[in-house]
């Protein structure tokens, strides 16, 4: 089975939305026998971005100050155990020249081990509005279905955007926005083909997150995107997205079993 986890989440200082402390996932990790675990809590930096939820920002200062702390501990805590440590994180990806320039000052500032990508927003085209997809129940009144239609359509774009953009290791749960019914009519898959087709075009790694068996009863993405994935030999890997120790590895003998069937090609960093 697969001996190493990247997709984790700790609750450093209050402002990220894990449930255990880096200390005890790192701990727990070793304890499952682990060669590697990857600490990426959430980089969720926007100017427009709604503050929801205290790891979103839209103060840059504050953001990096933040992020350089949590890195801190990681490499106070890394040092206690006998486990290779890698410092991540799990960027909400905006394709805009701004954010862009944000997010490189970001990345040279920090200097992180690995990037995740992922997409847990909504948005207009020109980045302005944007609602967390927890969140929809917010949206304003006068959102009429052909405006949420199109607010979809961007988010499938946006995840497009992050795999071209060449910033990212792997990306993650690809059909995050399935969990609450969204998108999964057949008039998305055209959708979903070209973001299929645009990770076999970039030899683009994704990941299995069992996190959606716990979920919805089937890991994200759906299976058969996983399927045509693999056999193309688009590099995969294995996720739990652990916001706790309990659910470190959880899942990993499922999707191991299901990637038995094929001869895929499996990312390690």
């Amino acid at each position: 089975m697969q001996k190493y986890t990247y997709h984790t989440h700790n609750n450093f200082d209050g402002v990220f939305d894990g449930r255990s402390t880096c200390e005890e996932m790192i701990s727990k990790a070793c304890e499952l026998g682990f060669e590697q675990i990857g600490v990426s809590n959430h980089l969720v930096y926007h100017q427009n971005v709604p503050l929801g939820h205290r790891m979103f920002f839209n103060d840059f200062k504050r953001a990096l100050d933040v992020y350089k702390r949590s890195y801190d501990e990681i490499e106070r805590v890394s040092s206690l155990y006998n486990i290779n440590v890698l410092k991540g994180f799990e960027v909400d990806f905006f394709p805009s020249k701004e954010w862009r320039n944000s997010f490189e000052i970001f990345i040279k500032e920090l200097k992180p081990d690995y990037l995740i990508g992922s997409t847990h927003f909504i948005r207009d085209k020109y980045e302005h509005n944007m609602y967390n997809i927890y969140h929809l129940d917010s949206l304003p009144a006068n959102i009429t279905k052909e405006d949420l239609n199109e607010l979809l359509l961007n988010y499938w774009n946006n995840i497009i955007e992050s795999v071209k953009s060449g910033y990212f290791n792997f990306i993650a749960h690809m059909d995050y926005c399935t969990q609450f019914d969204l998108c999964i009519d057949e008039k998305w898959n055209d959708i979903k083909y070209k973001l299929i087709d645009t990770l076999k075009e970039y030899n683009q790694a994704f990941e299995i997150n069992t996190s959606g068996i716990r979920r919805i009863g089937r890991p994200f993405p759906d299976r058969w995107i996983i399927d045509d994935l693999i056999k193309s030999k688009v590099p995969v890997l294995i996720s739990d997205d652990a916001h706790s120790t309990d659910i470190l590895g959880c899942g990993f003998d499922i999707a191991e079993d299901y990637l038995n069937k094929y001869d895929c090609i499996r990312y390690k960093i």
